[in-house]
């Protein structure tokens, strides 16, 4: 009966021409009739996987090692309470025996802290070098602690400065802290890192810097986990420290970058070239650019100078933008005489001093019925 009922509503839908044609049921093409077609069962969407709340466990291992459980043991316990302190959370530890039978530990820690957490401090242990050489050692030890303080000025820990070799002249190094400008992030991971410093003749005396060194950590509110010597490759001694700074997958973004000034101006002599880079680093400071230190390099027959200095690192959705830069301004006009381009040039200067445009070098170019002059200043980024 629904067949019948079916084949019914079909020939109703057919032109009243081709209905008249028809004369038996067998005439009708069933497989013309437009069909619509109903979709199959659906298929269940692809469910994601549970992930069960968890903590990774990690293991701090040590190289130390103990004739006897009972001198491990201790050492464990004082090296928990290290980690505690820098803001881990420990898990206990378990005293182990090596394969030459001495004993050593291994402290169960959680690899990871949570944001908002003080300790340990996201920050980065750098290498300050100028790159220039002194003859005498007297030079170099002077710029050195003039560099040194130039950076405690801009309220940046030292934790050492010394002179090192530089074929037959000397140089200088600055260690120093800085932030680590992390991006937010919900959790943090741990980083163990190791710090040497220092150049000691025999391995008692730098023993005995391990605690001078470790206050210096402390007061850059970085915690220390272990101190010992070891033995350089010249055959001295240095101070080794463990400690222990928070990072994330994003990577380290250091509060500020050392950039450099190379002055245009030219002078006959080295010394005259010292004196001037000297005037110049006043200049920074007084613009709130902390200087780091001054090189005079030749240029030729005569010698010119150069300024290193901080600039901070504005970090933005588009990238990295200085706090302060070296900016040029190139006259437009040209001029007969080279004293007026010089006088233009003093007034041009005076006027972006006035302008709060802090001037660090000019210098009139050309020759003859064609004399310019360029201006460098600082500019500093505003936000």
């Amino acid at each position: 009966m629904k067949k019948i009922i079916t084949l019914t509503a079909v020939f109703l839908v057919l032109t009243a021409q081709g209905f008249s044609q028809i004369k038996n049921l067998e005439e009708v093409d069933l497989n013309g009739i437009k069909r619509t077609e109903t979709a199959g069962p659906s298929k269940p969407a692809p469910v994601n996987p549970v992930v069960p709340p968890g903590v990774t466990i990690a293991n701090y291992t040590t190289d130390e090692e103990f004739s006897f459980d009972s001198q491990a043991k201790p050492a464990m316990d004082l090296r928990i309470a290290a980690l505690k302190a820098a803001g881990l959370t420990t898990l206990g530890g378990r005293v182990v025996k090596n394969p030459d039978y001495n004993f050593t530990f291994i402290i169960d820690y959680v690899p990871t802290v949570k944001n908002g957490a003080q300790l340990p401090p996201a920050v980065i242990i750098d290498t300050y070098k100028n790159g220039a050489s002194y003859w005498r050692v007297s030079d170099a030890q002077d710029a050195m602690n003039s560099c040194s303080a130039n950076f405690k000025n801009a309220r940046v820990a030292v934790l050492s400065s010394y002179l090192y070799e530089v074929g037959n002249d000397n140089a200088f190094a600055v260690d120093y802290v800085m932030k680590n400008m992390l991006r937010s992030t919900p959790e943090y991971d741990v980083q163990f890192n190791q710090y040497k410093g220092g150049k000691f003749t025999f391995e008692s005396e730098a023993q005995k810097a391990i605690n001078s060194f470790s206050a210096l950590f402390k007061q850059a509110g970085i915690p220390v986990i272990r101190g010992k010597a070891v033995k350089r490759p010249d055959g001295d001694y240095s101070v080794e420290l463990e400690y222990v700074v928070k990072t994330n997958k994003y990577g380290v973004r250091p509060q500020f970058s050392a950039a450099r000034y190379d002055s245009r101006e030219v002078f006959p002599f080295d010394s005259e070239a010292l004196k001037a880079s000297k005037a110049r680093l006043a200049v920074f400071s007084s613009a709130g650019v902390p200087p780091l230190s001054n090189i005079v390099r030749p240029v030729g027959n005569d010698y010119s100078f150069s300024v290193d200095f901080i600039a901070a690192n504005i970090y933005q959705q588009g990238g990295v933008v200085p706090s302060a830069a070296i900016e040029t301004y190139q006259a437009p006009e040209t001029f007969t005489f080279e004293n007026e381009a010089k006088t233009a040039m003093q007034e041009k200067a005076a006027a972006l001093n006035s302008a709060g445009f802090a001037v660090v070098g000019s210098a009139v170019e050309g020759s003859l019925n064609n004399y310019s002059y360029t201006i460098d200043y600082i500019a500093k980024a505003s936000f």
